[in-house]
């Protein structure tokens, strides 16, 4: 029996974590400059999957794409772009999946068996693009991280710490990964309901067969 309740919660959970990884994706400021220390915050760099910027003093921001796409740009950026992306792709299709399966539209609703399967199928998509997404956030953080702590990286102007996009596409993960998974629950156990179902539903229409032995005939002859 499917969990509508649950099948709709986990699907409004995952077009909220979908949503999110476009802004993580979007997002200019995976790393920021780190001005802690300095007299005058002067300039503030930051630096997203796309195009970094600078804001001068002013207020007035200046961006630029990167000189090439690929080559010669750091690993895990690449890595962060390549994660992000297949994240939002898997969320697109996991989405299209549910608006199939869900119980309360009526595309293939004479197949219940069939739409509870791509409710889960979609429910795996979610937490495996969330996964992707968490594994490029991570490996990004981790970077920045490490090249804050190295210790000839110590002038601050020279420093990144985590941009606003690292703390959005962890929530976006988190997300992503419990609206999946309530979806693969609350359509897990259709099939073996529906099978249980059709099974009892095939004995209450075969007759039980009991056995009549024939009765002898009575004599209605009586003699005298």
């Amino acid at each position: 029996m499917v969990n509508e309740v649950l099948q709709v919660f986990g699907f409004l959970l995952t077009v909220l974590g979908w949503l999110l990884s476009i802004v993580t994706c979007s997002i200019s400021s995976w790393k920021r400059s780190d001005v802690k220390g300095e007299v005058i915050e002067s300039i503030t760099r930051t630096t997203g999957l796309w195009i970094r910027c600078t804001q001068q003093a002013t207020g007035h921001w200046t961006c630029d794409n990167y000189d090439s796409y690929f080559l010669g740009l750091p690993v895990p950026l690449q890595g962060a772009r390549a994660t992000t992306l297949l994240s939002l792709l898997l969320g697109f299709f996991g989405i299209l999946l549910a608006i199939f399966g869900l119980s309360c539209t009526t595309i293939a609703a004479e197949n219940a068996r069939l739409k509870a399967r791509m409710v889960v199928a979609s429910g795996m998509l979610h937490v495996a693009g969330g996964v992707s997404l968490g594994t490029g956030v991570c490996w990004f953080a981790a970077t920045v991280l490490q090249d804050y702590q190295n210790p000839g990286n110590q002038v601050s102007a020279g420093r990144y710490v985590y941009g606003e996009a690292l703390f959005v596409g962890w929530a976006a993960m988190v997300v992503g990964i419990l609206g999946g998974i309530a979806m693969c629950i609350s359509s897990w156990s259709t099939k073996d309901d529906d099978h249980h179902h059709h099974h009892h539903h095939m004995e209450r229409h075969i007759p039980p067969y009991t056995y009549n032995p024939p009765r002898p005939k009575q004599n209605s002859t009586e003699y005298i």
